[in-house]
């Protein structure tokens, strides 16, 4: 990886935004419909209003191509314009050809997904790419959406220095990792929010999901880690709990050193101690920031101005309550059908067919939590999802840093890339994780053809 130049290249974009934006008459900001892109969309609208720039916000949950989202901005020919990809972008393919079409606008890539140009052109000159991918930094483990959209908003205006906070709300949705795990930039943001006084880090049991709730309902609520042996019953917990001599009513940060060392002794082949980030200000689940990322997204992607305005609230509403209980219940229900279910299994993937199993809504976190869980063949890539209303596959891929160690550092979007190429379909990612559509006459040659394309990923 190559930090300097990432540094150097953010802070030349910074400039050269700041020197372009008087002459726009117009700023057009599109940002991803989950916790990171919600976070992300939030801080560059706070830059655009603190320069006293008017601009159209808009939230995309990608569930339409990329053609209709860039047509309703409206761009003109002949209108000097931004738009700011902030955590999504469209394909090199399609930036192209909008760049060369429309070459009074200025396109900022501030997004940390994999991007590339398609081969043997010239980057046009009115694109700004930001991408810290393209200097070999993890666009997950060392730097998610909102990180590099808090930075960069930071290089522009010093000021904006005070809004680290929510740039961490984005990287507890988007990491999945414990906060002791945190590397690089995301490591940074976290720290500068600590400075200011805005977070705080303790230690001790992390059932993140319910960590907002007595011990019990927490162990039936965490998703990171799951429990196999709860099954998302709180009567299990509870019997667990009293085995163990332990008070299921307790708070989960109120649980004694006692506590936490027999409890992670009853689990020593999981990970239930760590760090754990809270919001001093905040209260319930808001208190948390893995459960307040998960919150704006289940809130995101159907009701985005919902979830935008609760990063600036202290407490949540009933209503809103009752929708993360009901979506952190059913991924819970979601992963304990996830080991249940028969699979497809090659040498080298894993196939979950979801059809009428689980709400289509809900394939891509249940494939991102077993992933994460470890509660497949991690030597295995994952790809979970199935047959949608327009009959064709929409599958979520998954793998784990293990399997990229095994296959050159290559993963998901290497793989998808592959497949779209030889068989058709199309779709995206980065190392880790990465969606894909596909006919549904071409599912089963996915399966014959799977190995082939994993074992040549180093010619890629």
């Amino acid at each position: 990886m190559n930090k300097s130049n990432f540094d150097t290249n953010l802070e030349t974009i910074a400039l050269e935004f700041l020197e372009n934006i008087e002459k726009y008459d117009k700023i057009h900001l599109l940002y991803h419909s989950d916790a990171d892109g919600i976070c992300s969309g939030l801080i560059i609208e706070k830059l655009l209003s603190k320069l006293r720039k008017p601009f159209k916000s808009t939230c995309i949950n990608l569930t339409h191509p990329w053609e209709i989202y860039l047509s309703q901005i409206n761009l003109i020919s002949d209108e000097k314009t931004a738009v700011i990809f902030s955590d999504l972008c469209p394909s090199g393919e399609l930036l192209y050809q909008y760049a060369i079409k429309f070459q009074k606008a200025d396109f900022y890539i501030l997004d940390h997904h994999r991007f590339a140009w398609p081969q043997k052109i010239t980057p046009p000159k009115n694109v700004y790419n930001a991408n810290p991918t393209l200097f070999g930094l993890h666009g997950l483990k060392e730097i998610v959406g909102s990180a590099l959209n808090y930075l960069f908003s930071v290089a522009v205006d010093e000021s904006m220095s005070k809004y680290a906070w929510i740039a961490t709300i984005g990287i507890a949705g988007d990491t999945l990792a414990h906060i002791d795990d945190y590397q690089s930039y995301n490591r940074i943001v976290i720290e500068r929010a600590l400075d200011l006084e805005q977070v705080q880090i303790k230690k001790g049991i992390c059932l993140y999901g319910g960590q907002h709730l007595r011990l019990d309902s927490a162990m039936a609520f965490s998703i990171f880690p799951y429990l196999p042996a709860v099954e998302g019953s709180r009567k299990k917990a509870k019997q667990i709990l009293q085995n163990l001599s332990i008070d299921p009513s307790k708070k989960v940060e109120d649980c004694s050193e006692q506590d936490v060392e027999i409890l992670a002794g009853n689990f020593s082949d999981i990970k239930i101690i760590g760090d754990f980030l809270i919001y001093p200000t905040k209260k319930g689940i808001l208190h948390h920031s893995f459960e307040h990322a998960q919150l704006l997204s289940i809130l995101g992607h159907e009701h985005p101005e919902s979830a935008r305005l609760m990063v600036g609230k202290p407490q949540i509403t009933q209503g809103a309550k009752q929708e993360y209980n009901n979506y952190i219940g059913s991924l819970v229900h979601n992963l304990t059908a996830f080991v249940q279910i028969p699979k497809i299994i090659t040498n080298y993937a894993i196939f979950v067919d979801l059809t009428n199993q689980v709400p289509i809504n809900q394939w891509s976190d249940t494939g991102s939590f077993a992933s994460v869980n470890h509660i497949y063949d991690s030597s295995k890539m994952l790809f979970i999802g199935g047959l949608t209303d327009t009959g064709e596959y929409k599958l979520s891929v998954r793998c784990t840093p293990e399997f990229m160690k095994q296959h050159d550092n290559k993963g998901a979007v290497h793989v998808i890339r592959k497949i779209t190429q030889k068989l058709g379909g199309n779709g995206g990612g980065h190392g880790l994780a990465g969606g894909m559509r596909l006919p549904s006459t071409l599912f089963e040659k996915l399966h014959d053809e799977i190995d082939k394309i994993i074992i040549n990923l180093s010619n890629l």
